[in-house]
């Protein structure tokens, strides 16, 4: 799976690649900019999953139905309003929070983001904690 992480703009991901239960060499791009500057992450333990999901919501954006999707998904407008997927069909939000994550990692990214931490520090702190999160950290900010 993986750890996303968003605060003040910034998004931030590791970059394990997962092909159901083994790690393999190389990484994966977990977090994008979509056509419309919001900027797009997505987990799951399904492979590929997550890039048909981005490819429908670059397609559908947050108010389109989805089948149900087995992917937790974060996405943050150009104007800085959160979204949040979880396994079901459509996005909720805009929802109001401080910092937000998903993932495998992802309370261990809230809790260092509540002691201060960046996302890129707190994707970093989750990879050492949870066994389905590691390699580089990927970040992008929205671009204002």
């Amino acid at each position: 799976m993986t750890t996303v992480a968003y605060k003040n703009g910034e998004m931030a991901a590791d970059s394990r690649s997962y092909t159901g239960g083994k790690i393999t060499a190389g990484m994966k791009q977990k977090i994008h900019r979509l056509k419309d500057g919001s900027l797009f992450g997505a987990s799951s333990s399904k492979v590929g999953l997550c890039d048909k999901f981005r490819r429908d919501t670059e397609e559908r954006g947050v108010e389109g139905v989805y089948d149900e999707t087995l992917c937790q998904g974060l996405l943050v407008t150009p104007k800085g309003e959160v979204y949040i997927f979880n396994d079901g069909v459509a996005w909720s939000g805009p929802c109001r929070a401080e910092f937000t994550a998903i993932g495998s990692g992802e309370e261990f990214a809230m809790g260092a983001m509540a002691a201060g931490a960046t996302p890129a520090e707190a994707v970093r702190i989750a990879s050492e904690l949870d066994n389905w999160s590691g390699g580089e950290v990927l970040t992008l900010r929205l671009e204002t």
